[in-house]
């Protein structure tokens, strides 16, 4: 075959996943070139870039960890593809704190859910100080240029190329010059993002619709698509980490999604709490909301409950609720995460500039805010309000809420919708030990390879902060590492 440009391995992607795949390949000793559906590097927004940063690693006893990250897959994760997982986690922040002189990363969370059996063994890490993504992908960067691995920017890739045998050879791109073909003489692996984007494929296969994401924008499920065309089984479809997220409409049209968090300590800072409830659509409680005010990936579970008498999801969208204090005191997004962090939005400090929006609403009553929010009962949404903050005098909450938790809410009151989403998809081609894509019998596609978020190995739960991006790393390098020497 002809081509317009060979490797070694190409990687088709530069987020975490992909940068980590073109480091580890050129350590390796293979010769990497790296596609980049972005036009411009000034204007690449990887969903790494714009996450919190953090990264899960195995702290602990190897086998301990695989027993918990094995019960928070829930099934759906081969064990033996857990357990890579985890073994490349043992020395994840080693190889992070290697990347780029004077960043390193330190522990910072423990386990998402102490109760698991083995959770001891995980721990999230994160940048010293408020490090996030943005500084984590500066590093990953920074190593891959020192490198002089090539990144072609703006080369959106189309199809895989197979040879004769099936094999996986190539990428045809198109590319600001004209359709492009290159070539890889060991192997392509897709590291090109989920499908938060594409809405066809969130409304077939995730559990409900709609549900909004705040990473990359260019995670349109291309990698789905090239790696079926190619015969690759799917898994993950329905399966995403999430929480209630702001989805709002910008008054020159953009539409733009942002993390909505109600306690700014769920982020670690030093702010007193605040009250805050969340009702359905029809105004009534549902649930502890303590996993989404505090930033966990859990909360879209409770959201997607469906009611086959209404014919609805009643929590799609959910109404969070809270008061004149906590308005003044701090944005309810995360200001150096998503959107913000890669400068496409300024949120005010005082979430004054969202309400004259019309993406947060305002009452005198907690009535009269759930009204110009939408919520079917307005008057509900008053005795969810007095319950709670009798609740908040006897320190004892019906749905399990922490008593510290429980700070009454004084008018006046603020509204904002809730949607299910979060930072990534976890669905697409199904991927075993080594990071090879698979076809529906479970054999390897020869010369095929995927990580990150495109077919992700979490199953139903985060074992610790960071499990996302310790996801795309350590397959990542699990990817370059097999392309160029196999199982050696």
């Amino acid at each position: 075959m002809s081509w317009d440009q060979e490797a070694d391995l190409v990687v088709v992607g530069f987020g975490g996943a992909g940068a980590a795949a073109a480091i580890t390949a050129h350590d390796a000793g293979g010769n990497v070139l790296v596609l980049e559906k972005a036009a411009a590097a000034e204007a690449h927004t990887p969903s790494t870039r714009m996450s919190g940063g953090a990264i899960m690693a195995v702290t602990g006893d190897l086998e301990r960890a695989v027993k918990a990250m094995d019960i928070c897959a829930g099934g759906l994760t081969p064990i033996e593809v857990t357990r890579a997982w985890a073994v490349a986690a043992q020395d994840i922040v080693a190889w992070v704190n290697n990347l780029k002189p004077g960043y390193d990363v330190i522990q910072k969370w423990g386990p998402e859910d102490p109760s698991i059996d083995g959770s001891e063994a995980v721990a999230g890490f994160g940048g010293r100080g408020r490090h996030t993504g943005y500084e984590l992908y500066d590093a990953l960067r920074y190593a891959a240029a020192q490198r002089d691995i090539e990144v072609r920017y703006g080369a959106a890739a189309q199809r895989l190329i197979t040879d004769a045998d099936g094999r996986v050879c190539g990428v045809a791109c198109d590319t600001p010059d004209g359709p492009k073909r290159f070539g890889a003489r060991r192997g392509v692996a897709l590291t090109c993002g989920g499908y938060e984007f594409n809405d066809e494929i969130k409304k077939n296969f995730l559990r409900a619709h709609p549900t909004h994401f705040y990473g990359n924008p260019l995670n349109t499920g291309d990698g789905v698509l090239m790696a079926q065309k190619v015969g690759a089984q799917l898994w993950h479809m329905n399966g995403m980490m999430g929480r209630g997220m702001g989805h709002f409409v910008h008054p020159d049209g953009r539409e733009m999604n942002f993390i909505i968090m109600l306690d700014p300590m769920g982020m670690q800072y030093e702010i007193p709490p605040f009250g805050y409830i969340i009702t359905d659509g029809h105004g009534r409680r549902f649930t502890n909301e303590t996993p989404q005010i505090k930033g966990g990936h859990s909360f879209n579970y409770e959201m997607l409950a469906y009611d086959p008498i209404r014919r609805e999801y009643p929590r799609i969208p959910s109404y969070a609720f809270f008061d004149e204090r906590r308005r003044t005191t701090f944005p309810l997004t995360v200001p150096n995460l998503g959107l913000m962090r890669v400068g496409v939005y300024d949120w005010s400090a005082d979430n004054s500039q969202e309400i004259a929006h019309g993406w947060i609403s305002r009452g005198d009553t907690i009535a009269e805010a759930a009204r110009a929010a939408g919520v079917d009962d307005p008057q509900q949404v008053e005795a969810e309000l007095r319950a709670y903050n009798r609740s908040c005098e006897t320190k004892s909450d019906p749905y399990g809420r922490p008593s510290a938790s429980l700070v009454p809410l004084q008018p006046p009151f603020y509204c904002v919708k809730l949607y299910p989403g979060g930072t990534n998809t976890l669905g697409g081609p199904r991927r075993n030990e080594n990071a090879q894509i698979v076809d529906p019998f479970g054999d390897p596609i020869p010369g095929l390879y995927g990580a990150g978020e495109l077919g992700g190995a979490m199953g139903a739960l985060y074992p610790a902060a960071g499990s996302s991006i310790s996801d795309a790393l350590c397959f990542g390098r699990i990817a370059g590492r097999h392309a160029v020497l196999g199982n050696a």
